[in-house]
């Protein structure tokens, strides 16, 4: 797959500051009709951090909890929920290939960036759901915090991802560093971008290939 080739290709220098860039500027151009509580400097003592257990229900995907920002006196626990059955169901899509369960949870706009390359909503979903002869066989989550910012949120987190050659039988584990932002459309919340912010390869635990630079 295409987006599979670009996290794998090397990463050129300054990616993880280009990938920095786009998520802001992303996050800013949907400010522009939106909403958006932003803190300022000093003001870190109007938010407050829960940690949140999910129900973790999916066994080819794992996600045991999360951490949730918000303002003080602000319940956004139904939303977080909301936002988290997305994320749940973003790998699924991946495993099920179908563009339906795609089309479900992306944004009109969504784009996805990795190592310097972008691709539109239409792209992704072809490019995720063409054959292929690795499959994703289970996606487990760590350090996952989410922050509202009104009626947007973001999302940043890492996952170690599974995946198996049908015709090897050869197994391959990545460990991805991602940041995601969130919008609602039509009172449905869909995941907006989705930018690699660090990639490597295991093999045997041990990285063969690390994409870190700064």
């Amino acid at each position: 797959m295409a987006v599979r080739k670009a996290l794998r290709s090397s990463v050129k220098s300054g990616s993880k500051r280009y990938l920095a860039g786009i998520l802001a500027v992303g996050f800013l151009g949907s400010c522009q009709n939106q909403p958006a509580e932003v803190p300022q400097s000093g003001e870190s003592s109007r938010y407050v951090m829960v940690e949140v257990t999910e129900d973790n229900n999916t066994p080819t995907v794992d996600i045991e909890h999360y951490a949730l920002v918000v303002p003080k006196g602000m319940d956004r626990k139904q939303d977080a929920s909301a936002i988290m059955q997305v994320k749940r169901k973003w790998p699924l899509a991946m495993q099920s290939k179908n563009p339906a369960d795609f089309d479900s949870i992306l944004a009109k706009n969504f784009t996805f960036a990795g190592d310097g390359q972008l691709y539109n909503r239409d792209e992704y979903i072809q490019d995720r759901t063409a054959p292929s002869e690795w499959i994703i066989t289970h996606v487990k989550y760590d350090n996952l915090t989410l922050h509202f910012f009104g009626d947007m949120a973001l999302l940043s987190y890492q996952n170690r991802v599974t995946n198996e050659n049908l015709l090897t039988k050869a197994v391959e584990i990545e460990r991805i560093s991602w940041g995601d932002m969130y919008v609602k459309e039509d009172g449905t919340w869909k995941l907006s971008t989705a930018h690699v912010i660090d990639y490597q390869i295991e093999d045997d635990g041990s990285v063969i290939v690390g994409n870190n630079n700064d």
